[in-house]
Protein backbone atom coordinates (compact mmCIF):
# COMPACT_ATOMS: atom_id res chain seq x y z
CA UNK A 1 0.00 0.00 0.00
CA UNK A 2 1.59 3.24 -0.96
CA UNK A 3 2.07 6.46 0.98
CA UNK A 4 0.26 9.25 0.30
CA UNK A 5 2.53 12.95 0.60
CA UNK A 6 0.50 14.87 3.79
CA UNK A 7 -0.14 18.28 3.27
CA UNK A 8 2.63 19.56 5.11
CA UNK A 9 5.76 17.58 3.91
CA UNK A 10 8.49 19.25 2.34
CA UNK A 11 9.35 15.99 0.69
CA UNK A 12 8.57 16.59 -3.14
CA UNK A 13 9.78 13.44 -4.43
CA UNK A 14 12.91 14.41 -6.27
CA UNK A 15 16.28 13.75 -4.86
CA UNK A 16 18.16 16.88 -4.74
CA UNK A 17 21.16 16.54 -7.20
CA UNK A 18 22.69 20.23 -6.17
CA UNK A 19 26.27 20.68 -4.40
CA UNK A 20 26.78 22.75 -1.97
CA UNK A 21 30.07 24.83 -2.50
CA UNK A 22 32.65 24.11 -0.41
CA UNK A 23 33.98 26.66 1.97
CA UNK A 24 37.96 26.79 1.65
CA UNK A 25 39.79 27.67 5.12
CA UNK A 26 41.27 31.25 4.77
CA UNK A 27 44.73 31.10 4.82
CA UNK A 28 46.76 32.11 7.77
CA UNK A 29 48.23 36.18 7.56
CA UNK A 30 52.27 36.16 7.97
CA UNK A 31 53.19 38.58 11.12
CA UNK A 32 53.88 41.54 8.57
CA UNK A 33 50.36 41.43 6.97
CA UNK A 34 49.01 40.71 10.31
CA UNK A 35 51.01 43.85 11.97
CA UNK A 36 52.15 45.91 8.43
CA UNK A 37 50.43 49.17 9.80
CA UNK A 38 51.81 49.01 12.92
CA UNK A 39 55.27 47.89 11.40
CA UNK A 40 54.62 51.09 8.65
CA UNK A 41 54.06 53.53 11.32
CA UNK A 42 56.98 52.75 13.47
CA UNK A 43 59.48 52.60 10.67
CA UNK A 44 57.81 56.24 9.91
CA UNK A 45 58.14 57.48 13.31
CA UNK A 46 61.65 56.28 13.74
CA UNK A 47 62.61 57.90 10.63
CA UNK A 48 61.36 61.27 11.62
CA UNK A 49 63.22 60.82 15.05
CA UNK A 50 66.17 60.12 13.49
CA UNK A 51 65.82 63.21 11.28
CA UNK A 52 64.49 65.55 14.33
CA UNK A 53 68.03 64.42 16.25
CA UNK A 54 70.21 64.70 13.43
CA UNK A 55 69.10 68.45 12.75
CA UNK A 56 69.35 68.78 16.54
CA UNK A 57 73.03 67.27 17.11
CA UNK A 58 74.49 68.96 14.18
CA UNK A 59 73.13 72.69 15.44
CA UNK A 60 75.38 71.94 18.44
CA UNK A 61 78.75 73.12 18.00
CA UNK A 62 81.35 71.10 17.43
CA UNK A 63 84.52 71.79 19.41
CA UNK A 64 87.69 72.56 17.06
CA UNK A 65 90.27 69.67 16.56
CA UNK A 66 94.02 70.37 16.88
CA UNK A 67 97.05 69.04 14.08
CA UNK A 68 100.44 69.22 14.65
CA UNK A 69 102.29 69.24 11.42
CA UNK A 70 106.11 68.80 11.60
CA UNK A 71 108.38 70.14 9.04
CA UNK A 72 111.83 68.21 10.29
CA UNK A 73 114.27 70.76 10.79
CA UNK A 74 111.87 73.68 9.72
CA UNK A 75 109.79 73.14 12.77
CA UNK A 76 106.48 72.49 13.83
CA UNK A 77 103.12 74.14 13.61
CA UNK A 78 99.97 73.65 14.79
CA UNK A 79 96.25 73.98 13.19
CA UNK A 80 93.30 74.27 14.51
CA UNK A 81 90.70 72.73 12.70
CA UNK A 82 87.25 74.12 12.46
CA UNK A 83 84.41 71.71 12.49
CA UNK A 84 81.44 74.17 12.47
CA UNK A 85 82.10 76.65 9.22
CA UNK A 86 83.53 74.00 6.91
CA UNK A 87 82.24 70.43 8.22
CA UNK A 88 82.51 68.61 4.89
CA UNK A 89 86.27 70.03 4.26
CA UNK A 90 87.43 69.61 8.05
CA UNK A 91 86.03 66.40 8.60
CA UNK A 92 87.82 65.13 4.98
CA UNK A 93 91.32 67.18 6.46
CA UNK A 94 90.69 65.10 9.70
CA UNK A 95 90.08 61.79 8.17
CA UNK A 96 93.31 62.03 5.92
CA UNK A 97 95.18 63.42 8.72
CA UNK A 98 94.47 60.23 11.20
CA UNK A 99 95.31 57.71 8.08
CA UNK A 100 98.90 59.71 8.40
CA UNK A 101 97.64 60.54 4.67
CA UNK A 102 100.15 64.00 5.00
CA UNK A 103 102.99 61.63 6.09
CA UNK A 104 106.32 62.08 3.83
CA UNK A 105 104.25 64.79 1.44
CA UNK A 106 105.41 67.73 0.41
CA UNK A 107 105.28 71.96 0.60
CA UNK A 108 105.71 72.29 -3.12
CA UNK A 109 104.41 76.30 -3.49
CA UNK A 110 105.18 79.57 -2.27
CA UNK A 111 104.07 82.35 -3.62
CA UNK A 112 105.73 85.69 -2.05
CA UNK A 113 102.78 87.08 0.38
CA UNK A 114 100.34 85.06 -0.74
CA UNK A 115 100.35 81.31 -0.06
CA UNK A 116 102.15 77.96 0.45
CA UNK A 117 101.25 74.81 -1.07
CA UNK A 118 101.18 71.52 -0.31
CA UNK A 119 99.47 68.12 0.44
CA UNK A 120 98.98 66.22 -3.03
CA UNK A 121 99.85 62.46 -3.54
CA UNK A 122 99.59 61.73 -7.79
CA UNK A 123 99.63 58.13 -6.51
CA UNK A 124 96.41 58.07 -4.44
CA UNK A 125 93.13 59.24 -6.27
CA UNK A 126 90.63 60.66 -3.91
CA UNK A 127 86.93 61.26 -4.21
CA UNK A 128 86.28 65.48 -4.41
CA UNK A 129 84.37 66.95 -1.70
CA UNK A 130 81.54 69.75 -1.76
CA UNK A 131 83.47 73.45 -1.67
CA UNK A 132 82.44 75.01 1.03
CA UNK A 133 82.03 78.67 0.27
CA UNK A 134 79.91 81.72 -0.87
CA UNK A 135 80.61 81.49 -4.56
CA UNK A 136 79.31 77.96 -4.39
CA UNK A 137 76.34 78.34 -2.09
CA UNK A 138 77.56 77.80 1.40
CA UNK A 139 78.17 80.32 4.09
CA UNK A 140 81.71 80.43 5.35
CA UNK A 141 82.88 83.14 7.49
CA UNK A 142 86.39 82.70 7.31
CA UNK A 143 88.57 85.38 6.47
CA UNK A 144 91.40 84.05 4.62
CA UNK A 145 93.92 86.73 6.32
CA UNK A 146 97.17 85.42 7.72
CA UNK A 147 97.67 82.07 9.43
CA UNK A 148 94.22 80.37 7.77
CA UNK A 149 94.62 76.88 6.35
CA UNK A 150 92.49 76.49 3.07
CA UNK A 151 91.56 74.28 0.44
CA UNK A 152 93.18 74.32 -2.93
CA UNK A 153 91.34 73.16 -5.86
CA UNK A 154 90.93 73.51 -9.70
CA UNK A 155 88.66 76.17 -11.09
CA UNK A 156 86.05 73.22 -10.80
CA UNK A 157 84.43 74.26 -6.95
CA UNK A 158 83.82 70.57 -6.43
CA UNK A 159 87.79 69.47 -7.10
CA UNK A 160 89.20 70.02 -3.95
CA UNK A 161 90.63 66.48 -2.40
CA UNK A 162 93.57 66.76 -0.24
CA UNK A 163 95.84 69.96 -1.28
CA UNK A 164 95.83 72.75 1.15
CA UNK A 165 96.97 76.01 1.29
CA UNK A 166 98.43 78.12 4.50
CA UNK A 167 98.29 82.19 4.08
CA UNK A 168 100.68 84.15 4.45
CA UNK A 169 99.11 87.96 4.65
CA UNK A 170 95.89 89.65 5.21
CA UNK A 171 95.73 90.58 1.60
CA UNK A 172 95.23 87.36 0.38
CA UNK A 173 91.37 87.73 1.94
CA UNK A 174 90.75 90.47 -1.14
CA UNK A 175 91.16 87.28 -3.44
CA UNK A 176 90.53 84.27 -1.66
CA UNK A 177 87.16 84.62 0.36
CA UNK A 178 84.01 83.62 -0.50
CA UNK A 179 85.88 80.88 -3.62
CA UNK A 180 88.05 79.33 -1.63
CA UNK A 181 86.58 76.54 1.48
CA UNK A 182 89.09 78.29 4.57
CA UNK A 183 88.70 75.59 7.75
CA UNK A 184 90.87 76.62 10.15
CA UNK A 185 94.56 78.96 11.27
CA UNK A 186 97.82 78.23 12.74
CA UNK A 187 97.91 78.71 16.21
CA UNK A 188 101.30 77.68 16.89
CA UNK A 189 104.26 78.23 14.30
CA UNK A 190 103.58 80.72 11.38
CA UNK A 191 107.05 81.60 12.08
CA UNK A 192 108.13 78.10 10.74
CA UNK A 193 105.42 78.80 7.77
CA UNK A 194 107.27 81.86 7.57
CA UNK A 195 110.68 80.28 7.06
CA UNK A 196 109.37 77.53 4.86
CA UNK A 197 108.24 80.37 2.42
CA UNK A 198 111.43 82.39 2.59
CA UNK A 199 113.26 78.91 1.96
CA UNK A 200 110.87 78.32 -1.40
CA UNK A 201 110.88 81.87 -2.86
CA UNK A 202 114.24 81.77 -4.75
CA UNK A 203 113.76 78.57 -6.34
CA UNK A 204 110.02 79.53 -7.56
CA UNK A 205 109.72 78.01 -11.24
CA UNK A 206 106.83 80.75 -12.47
CA UNK A 207 104.85 83.57 -11.01
CA UNK A 208 102.96 81.19 -9.16
CA UNK A 209 105.65 79.80 -7.13
CA UNK A 210 105.78 76.53 -8.01
CA UNK A 211 108.94 74.77 -7.17
CA UNK A 212 111.13 71.37 -8.88
CA UNK A 213 110.56 68.66 -6.70
CA UNK A 214 114.25 68.64 -5.14
CA UNK A 215 113.52 71.67 -3.57
CA UNK A 216 109.70 70.63 -2.10
CA UNK A 217 110.25 70.56 1.69
CA UNK A 218 108.86 67.87 3.24
CA UNK A 219 105.76 67.01 5.79
CA UNK A 220 107.41 64.40 8.27
CA UNK A 221 104.24 63.87 10.00
CA UNK A 222 100.43 65.10 10.85
CA UNK A 223 98.95 64.22 13.72
CA UNK A 224 95.67 64.97 16.09
CA UNK A 225 97.16 66.51 19.15
CA UNK A 226 95.63 67.32 22.51
CA UNK A 227 95.16 70.99 23.10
Amino acid sequence: MSKKKGKNSNYSGKVDTKVLPYKKEAPKKTFFEKYKNYIIWSVCALLFVSIVLGIVLSSIPKDPVYVEMDFGPYGKIVIEVDRNTAPKTAKNFIKLVKKGFYDGLTIFRAQKDFVIQGGENENVKLRPIRGEFASNGYKNDISHTRGVISMARTKEPNSATSQFFITLHDNAAYSLDGDYAGFGHVVEGMEVVDKIANTLYGHATDSMGFVDDSYAIKIVSAKIIDK
